[in-house]
């Protein structure tokens, strides 16, 4: 009689027990799947999270970047994570597809966007700087004048709402180092002491030839004629000093115009860079080429022609004229 009366009361009690053990083992299900479930975005999506937002907040972004099956998952995972989850502040990229989980992951180890900006070599730093106050994904006034020749023409990374300040200063760091570098196993018998003085060839060699045997051999044109007192009479020197556009020609006038870069009435080197040169025209500064040039001038090709006397550079003039003359939008000497 009291076997069959606990019988009676255990059953419920296995009920019971049966019954939580589904629950707990259907919401266990039900959780992995929601944060495991591949994500509804079939492209990549990128949201920015402002400093001090809350889940409010950054619950409504995933939804509108349409990362969230439902709006209340994100609810319920991040109440399970608790402490574990600590979204931070950034731009991020969550890649197409990615689950819940993934999600909650990127943002708690705040994995940001790592975003690319490229400065191309021969760019002044007035127009390197006009390119970063451009880009919105920057913060912050440049601090001005910004040296010529201080920039270092690379690819930079950089996060949302980096300072643009900052961007410059590791441009200028990195061109420190870069020079430093490169004149501590300069060639000797160069005609400048300084690094400066390299930098500044290095602008010149930037703006006068494209490959690297060209720029070795502008090189040893420069310094030839340093080393005999001539001028160095540099058409970009002269463009420079008065800003001449890039799609007129030099005058006479030109030339004749005194400034501290225009090599046609100076003797030796501007007074400051140019440009910003890359690592190629700097190496061809400390290292040029075994040459007796004294002379150069465009092939009209994109390349240059070089030569030891006067009268040979002459011809290589006439020469190029009559290419420009069939080609008139041309390279330009």
């Amino acid at each position: 009689m009291f076997g069959s009366a606990a019988r009676l009361i255990a059953r419920p009690a296995i009920l019971c027990g049966v019954l939580a053990f589904s629950i707990a083992t259907a919401s266990w299900l039900w959780l992995s799947t929601m944060l495991d479930r591949p994500g509804p975005h079939a492209s990549d999506s990128v949201i920015i999270v402002s400093p001090g937002s809350g889940h409010a907040l950054l619950r409504w972004d995933l939804q509108r970047a349409g990362v969230l099956h439902q709006i209340y998952h994100y609810d319920a995972a991040r109440m399970l994570a608790g402490d574990k989850f600590m979204p931070k502040a950034g731009e991020f990229l969550l890649p197409a597809g990615a689950s819940l989980r993934q999600v909650m992951d990127i943002l708690h180890k705040g994995k940001s966007l790592q975003r690319r900006l490229t400065i191309v070599e021969g760019q002044t730093s007035d127009e390197i700087v006009t390119v970063l106050e451009a880009m919105p994904a920057l913060t912050g006034a440049i601090k001005s004048p910004v040296d010529e020749g201080s920039l270092y023409p690379d690819t930079y990374f950089y996060t949302y709402a980096t300072a643009r300040q900052d961007v410059i200063m590791r441009m200028q760091d990195e061109m420190q180092i870069t020079l430093a570098e490169a004149w501590a196993n300069r060639q000797s018998d160069l005609p400048y002491k300084t690094p400066y003085e390299a930098l500044i060839l290095a602008s010149i060699i930037e703006k006068e030839a494209a490959s690297q045997t060209d720029r070795q051999l502008v090189a040893a044109v420069l310094v030839n004629r340093m080393k005999r007192g001539m001028r160095l009479q540099s058409d970009p020197t002269v463009r420079y000093g008065i800003d001449v556009e890039t799609d007129r020609p030099i005058s006479k006038a030109d030339l004749r115009r005194k400034t501290p870069w225009n090599t046609y009435v100076i003797t030796g080197l501007p007074k400051t860079p140019i440009c910003n040169p890359s690592y190629q025209s700097i190496d061809a500064a400390l290292h040029p080429a075994v040459s007796d040039f004294l002379y150069f001038v465009s092939d009209g090709f994109g390349g240059l022609l070089f030569a030891k006397t006067l009268d040979v550079h002459n011809k290589n003039v006439r020469l190029f004229r009559a290419v420009e003359a069939q080609n008139p939008k041309g390279p330009k000497p």
